[in-house]
């Protein structure tokens, strides 16, 4: 089965001011976005480092309405988003979801990583199933 995986990451929030508030922001965001849309979302969305967060969707969805819901609600805010499109090789689903695997959530990686490297938003990654 095919999923998508959505790594998230706040652009230069070191130098962020208040961001202990972003943080509770960010908690509380996640915690809304988990329930908004739960019918697509197979493992919600944590905060796995820092200011970085996950989540794994069922595919195929829309996933740009959880890029715009972030984007609107962290609205004072820069993101990247990287996404890997592709199976998972950890089933468990009574798991978060940073104790899956998979090849979705390498390309997830690579794809957050390209975006920061770059200093892109958006970055999406399909392996060829």
């Amino acid at each position: 089965m095919v999923y998508l995986v959505m790594i998230f990451d706040i652009k230069d929030s070191k130098q962020l001011p208040d961001r202990e508030a972003v943080q509770y922001k960010l908690i509380d965001t996640i915690k809304e976005v988990n329930k908004e849309y739960s019918s697509i979302i197979a493992s919600d969305f944590i905060i796995t480092i820092g200011d970085e967060w996950q989540g794994l969707l069922k595919y195929p969805c829309n996933y740009q309405n959880i890029i715009e819901f972030f984007n609107k609600k962290l609205n004072h805010l820069n993101i990247y988003c990287g996404i890997g499109i592709g199976v998972i090789t950890i089933h468990n689903f009574e798991l978060t979801v940073n104790q899956l695997d998979g090849p979705a959530f390498h390309l997830a990686r690579n794809a957050i990583k390209i975006a920061k490297e770059k200093n892109i938003s958006l970055v999406v990654l399909k392996d060829w199933i």
